[in-house]
Parts: C-alpha cells; structure tokens; sequence
C-alpha cells in the first residue's frame, strides 16, 4: 500500500513538473572564454543530476574495489597466522613428544608471523637445551626477553630450570635469589630453591621457605613434615665438623620444634651425634629411655644395645622392664643378649639370643650368636649354616 502511494506521488508531481517547465521551460547560458553553451533549464538540470549519479556510481566502483583489497590483505594475514599457529603448534607437539630436533624447526618457523612468540622462544630454548646446545639455548633465552621482557619470571624459572638440570648450583641459585626479590612467595620459585638448597646441603634455608612453601600449595603436610624432619636431622649430623663440638650440637638441638623432639628418628639422630662425645652417655642412656617408655621404635632399641656405659647391668635391668611393654619383638630380645653379653651373664644371653631368632631369624643375630658359641667352645656349624642359609636367602630375594 505504501509503495502504491509512494509511486503515485511521484507520478504526480513528474506531471506537475512537466507542465510547468511547458509553460516556462526557462534558459540555461554557460560561458567559459570563447565558448558558450545554451540549453534549456530542465535539460541542463537533467544533465546535472545524471553527472551526480555517474559520479555516485564511480564512487561505489572504487570502494567495492577498495574493499575488495581490503579482504584480500585480510586474507592474507589471516593465512599467514594460520600458517604460523600451525607450525608452532606442531612444534610443542614434536616437542612434548621428545622430537627435538624437529620441535625447534617447527618452531623457529613459526615465529616470524606470530603475535607471541615468547612461546616459541621458549619451547626453542627447551629444544637446544634437551639437545645439549647450550650456546643456542642462551640466544633463545635472549631474544625471549627481548621479545617479552615483561615476561621475566616465567624466563628466569625457564633459565633456573635448565641451571639446574645442567649442574649448575650455583648460577641457578643467583637466578632464583633475583626472581625472589621480584615475586617474593611464588610457587614454583620457592620449589626450585628448595631444590637447590638441598642439593647444596643449605638446611637453614630449606627451614626458612618452608612455612611460604607450604602456604603456597607446593608441598603437602606430609612432605613439610618430611622435609623439616629431614633438614634438622642433617643440621644434627653437620655439627660433627664445627669446631664448637657438642656446644654446636646443643644448639642446634634447642632450636628443633618442641613436638619434633619427641620425633624418634631427630631422637636417634641426636643421641647418635651424642656418642661421639664418651661424657655425654648418660644424657643419651636417659633421651632413649625416656623416648622407649613412651613408644616402641625399632632404631632406638637397636641403639640401646649398641651403647657402652659405665653400668651395663642398670641398663640391662632397665631394659628387661620393657619386655612386658613390648612383648613379641625380636629385636628387643636382640638388645638384651647384647647387654647380657656385656654383663658377662652369657647363659641368659644365649637365651635371649634363641628367642630373638626363634622369633624372626637375621644374618646380625646369626652372626652374633655365633661369636659367643664360639667364646663359650660351643659347637657353631649350626648357626653358621643358619647364617649362610639366610645370606643365600636374602640374595635371592633381592636377584628377583
């Protein structure tokens, strides 16, 4: 309906328009030097509106052509990254796959077209440095930096990474000393210090980012407790090559935790350190003491055995008490021959010797058992078969 109306309009006023230019058709006059042109006024408005739209339909060529190349140079760079995403995508698969060689072909191609290539950059470092190409490896590290050098902690953990992985303690651990000022609790920086602090044997340390460790989800509380146990224990043992002697000793004792104190193995530990100073046995016969009423520990029954004090038959009686403790445990019955043997009470050392075997047969009470048969002129061929027969035991287990 409107399109009716719309055309009838326009019918009616081509007539209106038609009449009046019949009535006065006017004059159009144009001059330019000696020329001169004459022409009725409609013809000349007629001319003017058909330049108008010639002119609108050049100026829609030319943009359709402009446009045209517009989509053609998008075209283009949309390949071109297609191309490039591609080879750098196949790059980290050669490279995830071990390929090497390919992975850093795959990858330097990709970088020219490519909107990241720290990407690149770094799975090219990954190459060289799986490939031992060291020196390519550093130039690829470079140019990461230079292409993204607000991407340094990512770059240094790289760069920390492969230190580490080449040997190189010492240069990882300045790298990972400066990505701490810039990222002081990050995750995987305090994984790889933990790293090589334990490999360079730095406990103190290791204690020191424990707790940020911990905190930032790297670590489980097993493996906390795990590690502070492990760290105490070998800053005990560092002590033996301090001149400060058992002075060293104590005072690393005092600062362990109170409840890892009562851990057994920090126990043994310092009463192991302890034995190397003869006046201190006292002090090391009470910690076990102390330590085994409390709870059976394999390392610390073995240790009370082996210890030489002025009173063995004190010890000896005191560690008779535990049999009702801890009933059914070879080892004990293993500790009290021992003690028998240094009371000089070699029946009932005997005795304890039969049922510690008689409970769980080992080479050490084999062994041992068999040196005191052998000091009573006892017949000892039984017991060495026995020890020969769980020597041969014990191999076979272990070739399976």
């Amino acid at each position: 309906m409107r399109r009716f109306i719309g055309l009838l309009l326009v019918l009616v006023i081509s007539v209106w328009l038609g009449i009046q230019i019949a009535k006065d058709p006017g004059l159009a006059f144009f001059s330019y030097r000696q020329w001169s042109v004459e022409m009725p006024l409609w013809f000349a408005m007629l001319g003017l509106l058909a330049l108008l739209f010639l002119f609108y339909i050049v100026w829609n060529l030319w943009s359709g052509i402009d446009n045209v190349f517009y989509r053609l140079g998008n075209w283009l760079r949309w390949r071109r990254k297609r191309l490039a995403y591609s080879k750098t995508n196949q790059g980290l698969i050669e490279l995830i796959e071990g390929r090497w060689k390919k992975a850093e072909n795959y990858l330097k191609a990709g970088i020219t077209q490519s909107d990241a290539p720290l990407i690149n950059y770094l799975g090219l470092a990954k190459a060289a440095h799986e490939q031992e190409a060291y020196d390519r490896q550093e130039t690829y590290l470079q140019r990461a930096h230079s292409a993204a050098s607000h991407a340094d902690v990512a770059i240094g953990l790289t760069q920390a990474q492969f230190q580490i992985d080449q040997g190189q303690f010492e240069q990882a651990l300045a790298t990972l000393k400066h990505l701490q000022t810039l990222v002081p609790r990050q995750g995987l920086v305090l994984k790889l210090l933990e790293r090589v602090y334990v490999h360079i044997g730095d406990w103190q340390n290791v204690l020191k980012i424990l707790p940020d460790l911990y905190k930032s989800k790297m670590i489980t509380s097993e493996q906390y407790a795990l590690l502070e146990q492990r760290s105490y224990i070998e800053l005990l043992k560092s002590t033996r090559n301090y001149p400060e002697g058992i002075n060293a000793l104590r005072a690393v004792w005092h600062t362990v935790p109170h409840k890892l104190k009562k851990d057994p193995q920090l126990l043994g530990c310092y009463a192991q350190q302890l034995l190397f100073y003869p006046s201190e046995t006292t002090e090391v016969v009470e910690l076990l003491n102390k330590s085994l009423k409390k709870s059976w520990n394999p390392e610390l029954i073995n240790l009370y055995g082996l210890l030489v004090t002025k009173e063995p038959i004190h010890q000896l009686a005191h560690a008779e008490r535990w049999l009702s403790r801890y009933p059914g445990q070879s080892l004990l019955f293993l500790t009290l021959a021992r003690l028998s043997i240094r009371c000089q009470l070699w029946g009932k050392a005997r005795s304890y010797f039969e049922e510690s075997l008689k409970l769980e047969e080992s080479a050490v009470a084999y062994f041992e058992y068999g040196k005191l048969l052998e000091q009573l002129g006892e017949p000892t061929m039984a017991y060495r078969d026995g020890l020969l027969f769980l020597l041969k035991t014990k191999s076979e287990g272990l070739a399976v």
